[in-house]
């Protein structure tokens, strides 16, 4: 249990929790983990479970009538997957699939709920988190609804910055998460056919670099006047 509880002050979900209250989370937490490709848990499917992202990255999505995935959100370390069926004891309401191999922590709903009674701060937190994604959703319908396709896409490349990065070889940041051209057309309601074509525009005029699903932001400035636009 030590080694989950150290686990769990990494990770600015559960930062600066007293020992008390790691322990308590930590007590009913059961390690879990995935390939890359392999699922979470599908839309529509029952269960209470929740899970909490210790590394790697998940993609949530739904898929349409017509096939087309539409994509809610990308998750790493530190986010929760899994919770609006947890405290609704609802189905499923969309996809989970690991985009890398995945470590995470399992909570049963069952034992979730008398650690949040009695303790008031990790259910604030997990209240704040549930919030804050909500909050992102609606931002991101009105995006799709309202803005070109280059202002998404430069949105989105400048939020998946600004969450995974490192300093890139010959300058700029590098996205530290392998994304394809076909995955930021799912983020951002667009082509394949679109996205490539933009990225081969902003490359060009060296705004951006993307090679082999590594993407580099050469001019962050550039990249904020087009998501602007």
């Amino acid at each position: 249990m030590e080694d989950r509880k150290q686990v769990l002050a990494k990770l600015d979900l559960f930062a600066g929790l007293g020992d008390r209250e790691l322990t308590e989370i930590a007590k009913i937490t059961k390690r879990h983990r995935l390939r890359a490709g392999e699922a979470l848990f599908h839309k529509g499917d029952s269960g209470g479970d929740m899970y909490v992202i210790v590394s790697g990255l998940l993609k949530a999505f739904s898929t349409g009538p017509d096939g087309d995935d539409v994509v809610f959100r990308l998750m790493g370390a530190g986010e929760v997957t899994g919770d609006l069926a947890a405290f609704a004891e609802g189905r499923r309401s969309a996809s989970n699939v690991a985009l890398e191999d995945c470590e995470l922590l399992m909570i049963q709903r069952r034992e979730l709920l008398p650690v949040l009674r009695n303790c008031p701060e990790i259910a604030i937190r997990l209240i704040t988190a549930l919030a804050t994604r909500m909050i992102r959703l609606s931002e991101s319908l009105e995006d799709k609804s309202l803005r070109p396709v280059s202002a998404r896409l430069a949105k989105c490349l400048l939020t998946l910055v600004d969450r995974w990065h490192e300093p890139a070889k010959g300058g700029g940041v590098r996205i530290t998460p392998r994304i394809s051209q076909g995955e930021l057309g799912d983020l951002v309601g667009a082509t394949r056919e679109s996205v490539n074509k933009l990225t081969r525009q902003w490359s060009a005029s060296g705004v951006i670099q993307m090679s082999d699903r590594v993407i580099t932001i050469k001019d962050r400035a550039a990249l904020e006047k087009l998501a602007e636009a």
